[in-house]
């Protein structure tokens, strides 16, 4: 449901086409609408991003990788940019600066639109799924007062063990997202040993999580060998497994108390 967001990046460049063709005088009254929008909707996912920053660790940008993707495509942009002036200039009949200017609001309007749509609106809504999957998970760990829980420094749980897959999915492997809870009170650095079992209590495979340092209270997704570094913080996973995790249990122990 989330992805029927997406069409309202293109809300303000709609707007601004109208205003194009608005006969109305005054540059507030004609472009108040494309300019307000623009602030609410690119502004709003801005301050959402840096809020799941702050709140979650997720990054406001991409990875390096898709940064250069965007790069190449800007430069793509500017041959299609390009081939629009030469349209503009052979076939519109308008004086020379009204076409410049209406090119320039045209090829500016793409821009926001497809560069909004890359690095805003479309990690924009991986973010809204992944926060809304590990909140679920931080509500109910955050019921339980961490004085109640002292006696026990952390707490592990299975956030979810899923394909990546919309259909045609046999044979493809189970990611799993696995969320780690310090609840001692104090700061922690831990190694973990994550046991991973299916629905029959089978083990599938014992798994050493990367080492942990956790604040008082902080709670942080767990990082395995199976983990790409390299993918953006939202689509990392845990574990990756031929068979559907159904329960976790774990050793750990205290390598630094400060």
């Amino acid at each position: 449901m989330y992805y029927l967001l997406i069409p309202l990046f293109g809300v303000p460049l709609i707007l601004a086409i109208f205003a194009l063709r608005s006969r109305r005088s005054g540059f507030w009254k004609k472009w108040w609408p494309p300019v307000v929008s623009a602030l609410l909707i690119y502004g709003g996912c801005l301050a959402a991003n840096v809020y799941w920053q702050v709140q979650y660790g997720i990054p406001v940008l991409p990875t390096k990788a898709d940064l250069e993707l965007f790069l190449y495509f800007c430069l793509f942009l500017v041959f299609v940019f390009f081939i629009m002036y030469l349209v503009f200039f052979f076939v519109m009949r308008k004086p020379f600066w009204k076409m410049n200017l209406l090119f320039l609001a045209t090829s500016s309007g793409l821009f926001l639109l497809f560069a909004g749509a890359f690095l805003g609106m479309g990690p924009f809504m991986s973010k809204v799924e992944y926060v809304s999957v590990v909140q679920s998970v931080k509500n109910k760990w955050q019921a339980v007062p961490v004085q109640a829980s002292s006696n026990k420094p952390i707490d592990v749980t299975l956030v979810y063990s899923k394909r990546d897959c919309l259909k045609r999915c046999a044979g493809q492997p189970y990611d799993s997202l696995i969320l780690v809870r310090n609840q001692s009170g104090q700061p922690l650095g831990i190694e973990l040993l994550v046991r991973l079992q299916n629905e029959s209590g089978a083990v599938i495979e014992d798994k050493q999580a990367l080492p942990l340092k956790l604040a008082a209270g902080e709670i942080v997704p767990v990082w395995t060998e199976d983990t790409n570094m390299e993918e953006n913080f939202w689509e990392r996973v845990s574990t990756v497994t031929d068979e559907r995790v159904a329960a976790i249990a774990y050793q750990f122990s205290i390598i630094d108390r400060r």
